[in-house]
C-alpha cells in the first residue's frame, strides 16, 4: 500500500510543473537603450510621451506599478500623431542562436474597459526595422489597472536564427479624442529554453512567486550559485508535501518553474528551496 501511494505521489507532482532555463530577460531597469533595445516612432507624432516609468497613479482607478524590476514600459493615446494614427514599436536586440524548445514571455497591462488598445506581435529574421517583422499575433490587452498578464510565444520554428522580437502598438482611431487607445503597460521580458543561460549567478535566491494570489498557475523564480543538486517542494499548512517541482543536480543558473494548483484546495501554502546548505521558504496563495 505505502509503494502504491508513493508512485500515485511522484505521478501527481510532476504533472504539476515544467521547467525552463533563463537564458535572457530586461526589466527596463538601468540604460537599456545601450544594450541594443530600440523604439520606433512610424506616425511621427511629437508629443513629450513617457515611456519608461517606476509607477503611474490614475486620477480615479488606481495606482499602475512594475511587475518586476524598478520601472516599466507604456504606451498611451499621446503617442497619437495629429490624424489620431498611432503606430510605435518596441524591439528587442538581437536575441542569437534560437533553438528549438525556446519562448519568449512578456508581461502586458491595460485600462482595458471600452478601449481596443490591441498590441501586435512580430518577429524578424533580418533586421530590427519594421518593414522586415512578420506579424505572429494579435491582441486586445486586459485591464483592469494594477494587473499583469502573461504572453508567451513559442520560438521553436526560428531555430538556427537570429532574432528580434519586436511589439507594435497601432491605431487609427488614437489620441486624446480616439476611440482606441488608452494606457496599455510592458514589462519583464524573458527567454527561456534548454541550454546554458548566460545570466551572472552572484547569490542563493528564491523569489516571491507571480502571480500571488494564484488561480490555478503561478511562476517561482529561483537562482543556482554553484552545481548542487536541488529541491523545490510544496507544502500545506499541516506540513504535509503535496508537490516536489525540482529534485535534482542543477548547473549555476538562473530557473524558472510554472506551479499548477488545479488539483489542490484553496489556501495558504508554502514553497521550500533546498540547494547544497542553502535553504528558504516563501509563502504562496491559492484562491479559487
Amino acid at each position: 500500500m505505502r509503494k502504491v501511494l508513493i508512485i500515485l505521489c511522484m505521478f501527481f507532482t510532476q504533472s504539476l510543473f515544467s521547467q525552463n532555463i533563463i537564458k535572457w530577460e530586461e526589466s527596463f531597469d538601468g540604460d537599456f537603450f545601450s544594450l541594443g533595445w530600440k523604439y520606433v516612432n512610424r506616425d511621427s507624432s511629437g508629443g513629450p510621451v513617457m515611456h519608461v516609468l517606476p509607477t503611474f497613479e490614475f486620477v480615479t482607478l488606481g495606482t499602475q506599478a512594475p511587475q518586476n524590476g524598478s520601472n516599466f514600459w507604456r504606451f498611451n493615446f499621446e503617442d497619437a500623431n495629429a490624424y489620431g494614427l498611432t503606430d510605435d514599436w518596441l524591439i528587442t536586440p538581437k536575441l542569437e542562436n534560437i533553438v528549438v524548445g525556446d519562448s519568449i514571455t512578456f508581461w502586458c497591462g491595460a485600462v482595458d474597459r471600452t478601449f481596443k488598445d490591441t498590441l501586435y506581435i512580430t518577429v524578424s529574421t533580418v533586421d530590427n526595422v519594421p518593414w522586415t517583422f512578420e506579424t505572429i499575433d494579435f491582441f486586445k490587452v486586459d485591464g483592469p489597472v494594477g494587473s499583469w498578464h502573461k504572453k508567451s510565444y513559442d520560438l521553436s520554428k526560428y531555430a538556427g536564427q537570429n532574432i528580434y522580437f519586436g511589439i507594435q502598438y497601432f491605431h487609427r482611431a488614437g489620441g486624446g479624442l480616439g476611440i482606441s487607445t488608452d494606457h496599455v503597460w510592458i514589462d519583464h521580458y524573458t527567454l527561456t529554453g534548454p541550454g546554458t543561460p548566460p545570466i551572472v549567478v552572484d547569490s542563493y535566491e528564491l523569489q516571491q512567486n507571480f502571480p500571488n494570489p494564484f488561480n490555478p498557475g503561478t511562476e517561482i523564480d529561483f537562482s543556482i550559485l554553484e552545481n548542487t543538486n536541488v529541491t523545490l517542494k510544496v507544502y500545506n499548512t499541516a506540513g504535509e508535501l503535496v508537490a516536489t517541482l525540482v529534485d535534482g543536480f542543477m548547473t549555476t543558473g538562473k530557473y524558472s518553474v510554472d506551479f499548477d494548483g488545479s488539483a489542490l484546495a484553496s489556501g495558504v501554502y508554502f514553497y521550500k528551496l533546498t540547494a547544497g546548505s542553502f535553504s528558504d521558504t516563501k509563502k504562496m496563495t491559492l484562491v479559487k
